[in-house]
This record gives structure tokens, sequence and C-alpha cells, in this order.
């Protein structure tokens, strides 16, 4: 497992935020003519005393398999569980992109990714323009703070915008700290709780990062293969960055269960920490309290020859958890597609906060069964161009760490050029700019099945039509992409320190 090699990540610095581009977008913006069947007006809030206080809470990088009460996990979500069991389980909530800083977009704003534009065109920070979760409840009255292990989640990226407290360390100081996240999360939260004010309703959100690679390597891992301790995973040299262990770099079937004992390891520390969180509210005793938990993307582990979250809308990265508890509401098994900006519509609808001009249904609206529902496409993206990101951070090295990525791949592997990800229950359609169509079958939860188009010829006729349109009307496909990396650049990094 000599190729589990370590690289630096660029710091994150704040960059200027131009977002004149965005305000004609964003005003009356809305993809109902490319793809049809505009969202209804949602579920009118619960009458209270006093409006619900919100907890959203996302762990990074969980895919929904992982956590146990979806029914592959290994007891690794033992909190989660419980959550689950008193509430209601999506079994099919859909991310709107492989990565973080695109679903954070939409998860907090309930916009789609065209009408925000993070993760279009190169861009990575949250318009000032575009009115945030955070901000819709602060103007309803309500007390807002934000807590972040991931450094991308933050203010260099405009997540903070609405929020009364945010809390987060840089890239930075987590690279001095010497670990992720690098903030004590239950204990900032109790700081908080502790000095609100409790005569008015709150919003806190949570982003959890131990999931995410590098995956950590701890002295006591009960989810790794048979015969494997830690002592083994040091000497293999697990636990450094994995990112660029793809195509033609995979490691072995032994090294990936490796890898996924690691992660899921990582799994299990965010769920303790969220059982935490968890009891931190319950003891004081909060009234009307909603729960969602859920997470940005999920990862791959070797599903075809990849590992991480780029280059990539297949099922593994955008099938993700998602539970909500709130009063009132019974138990439920929610089989019905959602996507992540549901979750923004219906925790405003909840509070009584302004939704105008989100088009997002909501996680209530349609029936339970995804077979007695006729819901628009949900779409996800991953756009194959360079990132802006600040001089700091030198951009062309940036670049070249991105090729390296995809140094051992070719063609066959489709992971260059931009990917469109249309999904119409039961199927799904992945539109490549470089690449034919995929026509995929969804039935079986968490599995994307291929399907023969001549099978049912009509349904996918209309999917790879609207995918077209819908990509040719935001510009995907326009960019070239980007192309292997040449054997000689391998060595400039190596002398730059991004890999060993």
């Amino acid at each position: 497992m000599a190729g589990l090699a370590r690289a630096k990540l660029p710091a994150m610095m704040r960059t200027d935020r131009d977002h004149a581009w965005i305000r004609a977008a964003f005003i009356g913006f809305s993809l109902a003519f490319v793809l049809g069947c505009p969202g209804d007006k949602g579920t009118p809030p619960e009458k209270s005393a006093l409006p619900p206080s919100l907890l959203l809470v996302v762990i990074d990088t969980l895919r929904a398999d992982a956590v146990s009460a979806y029914g592959d996990g290994p007891g690794t979500t033992p909190n989660l569980d419980a959550l689950a069991a008193q509430g209601q389980r999506f079994t099919r909530a859909y991310a709107p992109s492989p990565w973080t800083v695109p679903s954070h977009a939409s998860l907090l704003s309930g916009l789609e990714i065209p009408a925000h534009g993070v993760g279009l065109g190169g861009r990575v920070v949250l318009p000032e323009a575009v009115d945030t979760l955070a901000e819709r409840l602060r103007a309803a009255g309500y007390q807002t703070a934000g807590f972040s292990e991931n450094a991308l989640v933050s203010g260099d990226f405009g997540f903070d915008q609405g929020f009364d407290h945010f809390s987060v360390r840089t890239a930075q100081q987590q690279f001095a700290a010497g670990q992720k996240g690098a903030i004590n999360v239950e204990e900032e939260v109790r700081l908080w709780l502790d000095g609100r004010d409790p005569e008015r309703p709150f919003f806190i959100f949570i982003n959890l990062y131990d999931p995410h690679e590098p995956y950590t390597v701890r002295e006591d891992n009960r989810f790794l293969p048979p015969g494997i301790a830690t002592d083994d995973v040091k000497s293999l040299g697990a636990g450094g960055r994995t990112s660029h262990l793809i195509c033609d770099r995979i490691p072995s079937k032994a090294e990936l269960g490796i890898l996924r004992g690691l992660y899921l390891g990582d799994v299990a520390a965010a769920d303790a920490k969220l059982g935490a969180l968890l009891a931190l509210l319950e003891a004081r005793s909060i009234e009307n309290l909603v729960t969602v938990v859920t997470s940005d993307h999920g990862e791959h582990f070797g599903e075809r020859r990849l590992l991480d979250h780029e280059f990539s809308v297949q099922e593994e990265v955008l099938r993700v958890p998602l539970v909500v508890r709130r009063p009132g509401a019974e138990p439920a098994t929610i089989q019905r597609p959602v996507e992540l900006r549901d979750v923004a519509r219906s925790l405003l609808g909840w509070a009584g906060a302004e939704t105008s001009p989100i088009t997002a249904r909501g996680l209530e609206s349609g029936a339970l069964n995804p077979d007695t529902a006729s819901p628009p496409p949900l779409v996800a993206l991953y756009s194959d161009t360079r990132l802006h990101l600040p001089a700091v951070m030198d951009p062309g090295t940036a670049e070249e760490v991105q090729d390296f990525k995809r140094g051992g791949c070719g063609e066959e592997d489709r992971v260059y050029g931009d990917m469109l990800a249309l999904t119409r229950f039961p199927y799904r359609l992945n539109w490549y700019a470089r690449y034919p169509s995929e026509f995929l079958d969804l039935r079986q939860p968490g599995i994307a099945t291929e399907a023969d188009p001549s099978e049912n010829p009509e349904a996918f006729a209309a999917l790879e039509r609207q995918a077209k349109r819908f990509a040719e009307h935001v510009g995907l496909g326009q960019a070239t992409g980007a192309h292997p990396l040449p054997a000689k650049n391998e060595e400039a990094l190596r002398s730059l320190g991004y890999i060993d």
C-alpha cells in the first residue's frame, strides 16, 4: 500500500465577493421552463406559541450506506439510528453536487446551483445577493449560530451570512493544529446556549468533518477488516491523502477494505459528537425543537475505480442520509426522492419565515411512496471548470494538483469534463460532456443499476432531451475540461511538497 502517499492541501484564504453577476440571475430565476413541473407552495407552518427552534447538522462526506439505519453500516451510528427511529428517515435523499461548497450553498439557500452560481464557472463563494436560510430566519426573529469543522464551510466562502455567531477554524489554523476540525463543537455550542435569549427561538447549524479524508488512524477501530491491527494500518501508510489513488492507481481490494474501515471509524466518531450535541440540547429541555441531520455528499470506495468524491455524479456520492425529527410528526420511512434544498424550504415553512423565490417543494410535499408522486426531476452536477481561487493559493499549482489526481486515468474512466445527473424516479440519466449518456434504474434504494434504453425509450429520450437542454442553458460542456497531467509534472509537484 505504498501508494497511499500524502499530499498537502492548499491553504484557504478570504477572496473578494464579486457578486454583481448574480443579481439578475437570482431575482426571478427558475428552472421550471427548462425542466417543467414547478414546485408547490409547501406546507403552512404549524401553529405554536413559540416558533420551533431548529437544529441542522451536516455530517460531512457521509454516504447513506455508512449509516446503520440505512442497512449497511455495521453499528457505526447508534445516535443517528435512534433519531431515525423517532423521526422520518428519507431513503432517497440526494445532494446537488459531489462536493462541499455547491452542496452547502443549496442546502443553506434552498436554491438550485444555477440560481446561486456556486459550482458553475469556477465560482466558489456564495454571493452576498443570495438570501440564506440564516438570513431569512434572523429576519423572522431567530437567534442564529453556526459551528463548522470544515474550513470550506466558512466566511471565506460566504457561509457566515445571516449568523449572529459563526465558529470555524481556517485551513491554516487546522494545519497549524495538525488535525481536522480543530474546534470543540460541543463546548462551543454549550457556551453559546448558555448566553442565548431563552425567550427567542434559535437556528443552529453544525458541520462535523470527521468522515472526510484523510481518515484518522485510531488506536482502537473495530471497523477495520478482520486480522488488521492499527500497527498494520500504520505500516501500510494509511491515514494520508487518498484522493489521487483512482483509475490505474486504485488500491487493491484488501487496501480498499482498510480505507473503508478507517472511514467508518471516522463516521462513528462524528456520530458520537452528534450524540453529545443531542444530549446537550435534551438536558436543556428545549421545547418544540426540530432536528435535521444529513450530509453534503458521499464517498467512493473503489466503485468505477474511484476514491474520494471528485469527478463523479454516481449514486455513491449523491445519495446521502436525511433524518428529520419534529414535534407532532409520526415516525416514518419516506421513499419519495428529495433533494437537499428541500430542507431549507421546509425549515423556513415550519418557522413561518419568508420562502420566496425558492421553488423547492419541501420535505412534506407529495406522497410517501415514490410510485404515486410525480415530482420534477432532481438535478446534480459536477463542473470541470478551473476554480476561481485567490492568488495566495497559487492557482497554477492547484490546477496541477487536480490534474495529478487524474494522472492514472484514461478516457474510458469518465472522469473528464462536465457531468450532470438528472433524476426522475425511477430513472436517472447521467449526461457527460465527453461521453455517451448513462441510463440508470433507481428502484432499489442505494443501488443504481444500468437500464436498457430500448426497454423504455420514451423515458430515456425525455431525460436526455431535458439534460441536454439544461446543460446548454447553464453552460455545461462549453469548456474543454482538464487533461491528464504529463508525467514530468509529477516530479514538480513532489518537489513542492504536494505529494511524497
